[in-house]
């Protein structure tokens, strides 16, 4: 159990902290600085490669596990199980929204802010919810034993960005987080 929340508990402080930078340069663009579009396409694609496709499946897996031997919590688990699904739809289309525009595509400049705002306050939000409700139904119900269970049935992969070795694609957006950990 320690091994597997553990890292899910590290995954969400990882995506905490990008989704601070898009909030601080949120803010930023409310204040009428021009985006920084790739950095956004950066967060963005990473939320899609490692959160999106593996991060949430394997909370998936939990939750199933925990939904069949805990009937009682099945609802919880799969509101949240929908939640992936969508934010997962959401992320991908605002992927494509940052995708056109550096593709040249013309966005008012308050399209793409409340857009930013909508996918910033969703990741939080959904965030939240499992920090504050899921995890800890998870960690006082679910046996050593089981913990050890539900191991078995996981795939591990390094984190891209956050892992021991940063993935070439990833090396501009963690350059940025060093700078942006500096003046925050």
């Amino acid at each position: 159990m320690a091994t597997i929340m553990a890292q899910l508990h590290q995954d969400h402080l990882n995506l905490s902290r990008l989704l601070g930078v898009l909030k601080h340069k949120l803010a930023l663009l409310k204040g009428g600085e021009r985006p920084n579009y790739l950095l956004v396409q950066d967060v963005v694609a990473y939320i899609v490669d490692y959160a999106d496709t593996y991060h949430h499946p394997l909370e998936d897996v939990i939750y199933q596990y925990s939904a069949e031997h805990y009937p009682e919590y099945q609802e919880i688990f799969n509101e949240v199980e929908q939640e992936h699904q969508k934010i997962a739809q959401d992320t991908r289309a605002f992927q494509e929204l940052v995708q056109n525009i550096l593709l040249d595509a013309i966005v008012p400049m308050a399209q793409f802010i409340e857009r930013l705002e909508q996918f910033v306050n969703q990741q939080y939000a959904h965030l939240n919810r499992e920090e504050g409700r899921v995890f800890p139904l998870l960690e006082r119900t679910i046996s050593t034993a089981q913990w050890q269970e539900i191991e078995q049935r996981l795939q591990s992969r390094e984190d891209p960005l956050f892992g021991e070795n940063v993935a070439d694609e990833y090396k501009r957006l963690y350059r940025e987080l060093i700078s942006e950990s500096e003046i925050i």
